[in-house]
């Protein structure tokens, strides 16, 4: 149908800028996008996506939620409105990826407008970090930690995110030529690699560093399992990369003492810092109903119930009672055991249904991006902002359904070498 066709050819062009910049916007084009692609099923007759296996294990983990968890919840009514619109995310990244982003055009298209978006938000960063404000006028949180336009200091977890995709297109544009007319070496990926990192380093964003970290190694991995450039010119890449923050400490004691030396004592001190305490608050909420959980988008109260870390309102400590932190400890103190699981194995299956391609075809470049977005997304122990915020799930959502338009692409590729097989 035409409106499906249209709604395709626009909203490649339209999410890279929804999704970072308004709360309330992302959440709406999730919903229009699941809604459009439940409708284009309908009509059209489509439903092979709902085989994906991965997605039958979320909707166990939705039905989990529904009609286990919401009962036992210490607010039925409010878990039941957050189990149900969980659904909306696992729907997204399948329309991206069966829909919107499953063709070259599509792919292309998104991924240059994702490249320029992360460029603003670089350009936009360092601006505020030397002029106080960014180009809207945004002040910076503190003098150690930016916001970019976001007004709260998430800048650095938006693009150790964002920044992958723009990773994809140089790695496209390098091994597919039909991508783009064009090509790059590998000094140009080195180099957006290393303003990338410093970019991270200024955001005064601890986490989001240590992530970065995690993000080079692995994509230098894949750079040399496929013999893109040398393990000599890797280490060249990160020795420079230590020189420069080096010289940069100099220049800022102050970002280079949040950045390096504090992340260094609260990892040593990890059970004494700030996170430590909120992680201990969370372990504490789990313990109360270890099986089930508090109930989905419950921890705020479940905290204060307990009476030893004070409220949302009146913590103990910094951002204890808010939420975990913590996509491992937020499931299993508003899910529990049962709920972790469940979620995890949906984890577990969509990995290896977006990962086997790469693996069988040794293109090891793509599998370790792959590997990387799913790290970056998932990762049982990294901090984050409430997982199941919409701000913060539009982004993980949106990059696994690139992932999996992108392994179908790839799939089709390799169907139209092989006309036996079956598309």
């Amino acid at each position: 149908m035409h409106f499906f066709q249209a709604s395709k050819n626009i909203i490649p062009f339209l999410l890279p800028f929804a999704i970072p910049f308004s709360r309330s916007l992302a959440d709406i084009c999730v919903v229009l996008i699941a809604i459009l692609f439940l409708c284009k099923s309908y009509f059209e007759n489509e439903w092979n996506w709902v085989k994906e296996g991965w997605f039958k294990f979320a909707l166990i983990f939705f039905l989990y939620c529904i009609f286990i968890n919401t009962p036992l919840s210490i607010d039925s009514l409010t878990s039941l409105q957050y189990s149900i619109f969980f659904i909306r995310w696992p729907l997204f990244a399948l329309a991206l990826g069966y829909w919107i982003l499953n063709d070259i055009k599509s792919l292309k298209n998104f991924l240059v407008v994702t490249f320029f978006v992360s460029l603003f938000l670089i350009f936009d960063t360092w601006y505020q970090y030397i002029l106080g404000v960014d180009i809207f006028g945004v002040e910076a949180f503190s003098e150690s930690r930016l916001t970019g336009p976001f007004r709260r200091p998430h800048i650095g977890m938006w693009l150790t995110k964002l920044i992958i995709l723009p990773i994809f297109l140089f790695t496209l544009i390098r091994k597919y030529k039909n991508f783009l007319k064009n090509k790059f070496s590998p000094l140009t990926f080195l180099t957006f690699f290393a303003v990338f990192f410093l970019t991270i380093f200024i955001t005064g964003e601890r986490m989001a560093l240590l992530m970065s970290i995690l993000s080079i190694f692995t994509i230098l991995l894949g750079l040399i399992a496929c013999k893109n450039i040398s393990i000599l010119k890797a280490v060249s890449f990160l020795f420079l990369i230590s020189i420069a923050i080096y010289f940069f400490s100099f220049i800022d004691p102050e970002q280079t003492q949040r950045a390096i030396y504090s992340s260094i004592h609260k990892i040593m001190n990890w059970k004494n810092s700030d996170y430590g305490l909120v992680w201990k608050s969370a372990f504490d909420v789990w313990q109360e109903s270890p099986w089930f959980g508090a109930g989905l988008h419950k921890y705020r109260e479940a905290c204060g119930l307990l009476g030893t870390y004070g409220t949302v309102d009146n913590p103990i400590g910094s951002g204890v009672c808010f939420h975990p932190h913590n996509i491992s400890m937020q499931l299993l103190s508003e899910t529990g055991i049962v709920g972790f699981i469940l979620f995890f194995t949906m984890v577990v299956s969509l990995s290896i249904r977006l990962l086997k391609g790469s693996f069988v075809k040794k293109d090891w470049l793509l599998y370790f991006l792959t590997l990387n977005v799913l790290v970056a997304c998932f990762l049982p122990i990294q901090s984050n902002t409430d997982f199941f915020s919409n701000k913060y799930s539009s982004l993980v959502w949106l990059l696994v359904g690139f992932s999996l338009g992108l392994c179908r692409y790839m799939e089709n590729i390799k169907s139209h070498h092989n006309p036996t097989k079956p598309n």
